[in-house]
């Protein structure tokens, strides 16, 4: 399953390059990998000179300055340039070096300027209107950055400043989207499902979102998976590849409801594929696990996936404590005991623990 869902993702990312060929592709001048979208996530940027390396070669320095403290990443020194570093957290210093870059007419450093301005923040006061005005102008030199927050601001509307215009939030985010910005490909496919209910521009979007890094489309990518949505055949494999735990079991854990959903949903599925209706073999069952995801999932989840959550628990710890995990004695008059560690085994005592 796994193998054909990489060549169905190799055959959209195919198409997307030939529909809309990468257009902002450069080397990193560190590692000389090949970056084929560049915009603010994937590179770090330094503000000295506006020049930027790769996202391996940015963790590899957060990782140098984590060990050795900041004056030890590229020995303090831009790598590019050989100015001094500013640190990351001289918020008001990076804005003000953007802002001479913004005014030399590069597109990133507008987007960056617009975004502090429609914050009010990084020394910047609060001001949409200026905000605006810089994410067009790096919009119009076709900045995936600008473009994505230029259609934001169409959708949102400010009064006085600029009127909700669907029309020209849908065509700066297709601008973005095309350009590589995964969140704007998640948003447009989220737009292809809801107001347009055309699956296919939904799974196209959604997928080359989720190749490119979004987790929250990886995670919508494995909800339409485990419920074989949107012309997809129904695997919990794929769901619980796209939600976690090696890609995104951080998130669900640390906010993402829907993620801790689906990973509750597909281990407990899976078990019970692999053995065939058989889930309560000690050492393999999916109980505490999925008993585990389910209650993030209830705690942090929506009024419905909370709900939905609440039954599968339910539904799980009735199962469950109905015998001894161990030993397999059903429960009777007296009531088994639970682990306290994973709070989803019942057990007759010690004995059996």
């Amino acid at each position: 399953e796994l193998l054909l869902e990489c060549k169905r993702v190799a055959a959209v990312v195919r198409l997307q390059d030939e529909l809309h060929p990468p257009e902002n592709s450069e080397d990193c001048p560190i590692c000389f990998e090949t970056i084929k979208h560049v915009y603010s996530k994937t590179i770090s940027r330094f503000y000295c000179c506006g020049g930027w390396v790769c996202d391996k070669c940015r963790n590899e320095r957060n990782s140098t300055g984590m060990k050795k403290g900041f004056d030890e990443m590229f020995h303090g020194k831009c790598p590019l340039c050989r100015e001094k570093l500013t640190r990351g957290d001289n918020h008001k210093k990076a804005k003000c070096m953007a802002l001479e870059h913004s005014n030399k007419g590069r597109a990133w450093a507008k987007s960056q300027i617009g975004s502090a301005y429609m914050g009010g923040m990084s020394g910047l006061p609060l001001d949409r209107e200026k905000g605006v005005q810089f994410f067009k102008e790096a919009a119009d030199q076709r900045d995936p950055d600008g473009l994505l927050e230029l259609a934001v601001a169409y959708n949102i509307g400010y009064t006085g400043v600029l009127e909700r215009d669907e029309s020209k939030y849908l065509y700066y985010l297709g601008e973005a989207a095309d350009l590589g910005h995964p969140r704007a490909q998640r948003l447009l496919a989220l737009t292809h499902d809801d107001e347009c209910n055309c699956e296919k521009g939904y799974l196209h979007y959604i997928t080359l979102a989720a190749s490119n890094g979004d987790y929250k489309a990886g995670v919508s990518l494995g909800h339409s998976y485990i419920f074989a949505q949107h012309g997809l055949t129904k695997s919990y494999t794929l769901g619980k590849h796209y939600s976690g735990p090696e890609k995104y079991s951080t998130e669900a854990e640390e906010g993402n409801p829907r993620a801790a959903f689906n990973l509750s949903i597909s281990l407990y599925h899976l078990v019970d594929e692999r053995f065939e209706g058989i889930i309560e073999i000690p050492g393999y069952s999916p109980i505490p696990k999925s008993l585990f995801w389910a209650r993030i999932a209830m705690k942090k989840g929506s009024t419905e996936t909370a709900g939905i959550a609440t039954k599968l628990i339910s539904i799980l710890e009735n199962d469950a404590k109905s015998y001894c995990a161990n030993c397999r004695k059903e429960a009777e008059n007296s009531s088994l005991k639970r682990c306290v560690r994973c709070l989803g085994a019942w057990y007759c005592g010690k004995e059996c623990q």
